[in-house]
């Protein structure tokens, strides 16, 4: 676009770059309809990943407060969305999650078979291939250690990367471009396509007239403020909304749509541990190991947690740890020794997403006590199995108590009457639901095929419209269920279109 241009046409317009917007624009490009992408965020290359957190966390992600529990939420906010920062995990969709999407929430299109072929794509597509030993850091194999002494079932997890260097960066952008993340898959295939991606352009408001989308009205972000620019908009009969959980939202209640209700998490807390030899757990794959013993998704019964390591960066680590000031020191000199492990816990809990009067998302989430108690359990067990592991100190990531050297020492954690503020970092990165799909317009914002109530033409296709959470790590789920949506989305968009199908998202 040209300055003083003040409309552009396009027939889909996709918002957002992530796993829900990347497959969505792959799959309409590939079906021959010209595809504008619009994404709030900048467009960061390989080459501009210098792993510095100062430089890199502002660039690429954003964070937002829970004002009634003081939970942060973490997402990513550039062109790739979280799958830039994500850790790489791949999970298949959980049969039992599909299963309640069916049973629970009248959705009864989303059968295993029918949800596998495009699992099975997005697999490909991202490079999804299983973690060897040589893969697997120090600070994973003492999470290993542990749980095979203790008799607990674990498992190296998929990961999308091609030639890992080992590196621990994964939170801060590749600098090797070893991760696929949808900045070097999806959102290059689909240029490729034809689709034309518009970094740094946040859509304000759907634009709807007689019961049909129209297109979106946006404002272009000043690179070098990020102030707003003018009003400007785009027409198109097709808008597919995948700004994330944290947006997409608050998108559609700026545009008088009804949505906001059924938010749901994964809550994670970290627990760290000190061992006599070095670990150095701040090097290797950020997460590559996972007990798998408590989880109540992919056959498993448990009370429905995962045990993920997690990198011993030092930034990270020292916002998880106990305490400040010289105890805060003493654990923190002992970097190269520390192992760490998060908590990946499926909530029970709904929470909300409204808008304030200046159309910012605000978000309701206070944890029930279930959660809470099982945060407390998944705590004990990590203290045990570090123990077990040979850990000397485990420091528990809830204020006031002292690391743990012996098992017999963590009856102070069960006289702890727990809330969300007694953690020293409770937070979340897997986020779901606000535009859900659903049965009726009565349950949620959107049919089974992504298609908004009441709005023709007007589709989501992120997190948020999947109607829970998952159990596992989703970003294999959300690309899948993505492309599910735009496929079904291009094929309604009129024979004209469908017929300049060049080839399929699904079977490429």
């Amino acid at each position: 676009m040209t300055p003083g241009d003040e409309s552009l046409r396009a027939d889909a317009i996709v918002v957002g770059t992530g796993a829900g917007g990347g497959p969505a624009a792959t799959a309409l490009a590939e079906a021959g309809l010209d595809v504008l992408v619009l994404e709030s965020g900048a467009r960061h290359e390989t080459r501009d990943f210098d792993g510095e957190p100062a430089t890199m966390l502002p660039r690429l992600m954003k964070a937002t407060t829970v004002p009634d529990s003081g939970m942060e939420l973490y997402a990513g906010a550039c062109v790739g969305g979280s799958t830039v920062v994500n850790d790489a995990l791949c999970w298949r969709p959980p049969p039992e999650v599909l299963a309640r999407w069916r049973d629970e929430y009248g959705l009864r299109g989303l059968e295993d078979s029918d949800f596998s072929r495009y699992a099975d794509a997005v697999w490909q597509q991202v490079h999804a291939t299983p973690t060897g030993p040589g893969d697997l850091s120090r600070n994973a194999r003492l999470l290993e250690r542990g749980a095979q002494r203790l008799g607990w079932v674990g498992e190296a997890m998929a990961r999308n990367v091609r030639g890992c260097a080992h590196l621990g960066l994964c939170n801060l952008g590749c600098p090797t471009g070893a991760k696929q993340s949808a900045l070097l898959t999806w959102v290059p295939r689909a240029e490729r396509a034809g689709a034309r991606v518009q970094p740094r352009t946040r859509v304000e408001r759907v634009l709807v007239e007689a019961g049909r989308v129209r297109g979106v009205e946006a404002r272009r972000l000043d690179a070098a403020t990020g102030q707003a620019g003018d009003l400007l908009r785009w027409e198109s009969p097709l808008v597919v909304l995948a700004a994330g959980v944290l947006e997409t939202p608050a998108l559609l209640l700026r545009s008088g749509i009804p949505a906001g209700a059924g938010l749901q998490f994964h809550s994670s807390v970290s627990v760290t541990a000190r061992f006599p030899e070095r670990v150095y757990g701040f090097y290797g794959p950020t997460m590559s190991y996972a007990v798998t013993e408590f989880s109540d998704v992919h056959g498993r019964q448990g009370p429905g947690f995962m045990l993920e390591n997690v990198t011993v960066a030092p930034m990270t680590t020292a916002a998880s740890l106990p305490g400040f000031g010289p105890a805060l020191e003493h654990a923190m000199a002992a970097l190269p020794h520390l192992a760490r492990t998060v908590v990946v816990l499926r909530d029970e809990t709904r929470g909300r997403l409204t808008i304030d009067r200046q159309g910012t998302a605000v978000v309701s989430y206070a944890p029930v006590p279930h959660d809470l108690e099982r945060l407390r359990l998944a705590i004990r067990q990590l203290a045990r199995l570090y123990l077990a592991a040979g850990a000397e100190e485990v420091w528990l990531p809830i204020e006031g108590l002292a690391p743990i050297r012996r098992e017999a020492e963590l009856g102070g954690l069960d006289r702890v009457a727990l809330t969300p503020r007694d953690f020293t970092l409770l937070y979340a990165v897997h986020l779901f639901g606000g535009a859900n799909m659903s049965a009726t317009p009565q349950t949620g914002a959107c049919d089974e095929f992504g298609r908004v109530w009441g709005v023709r033409g007007l589709y989501v296709s992120d997190a948020s419209c999947l109607p829970s959470n998952t159990g596992a790590n989703p970003q294999i789920t959300i690309m899948a269920n993505a492309l599910r949506i735009a496929d079904g989305s291009a094929l309604a968009s009129g024979p004209r279109r469908a017929s300049r199908r060049r080839h399929s998202s699904v079977s490429s």
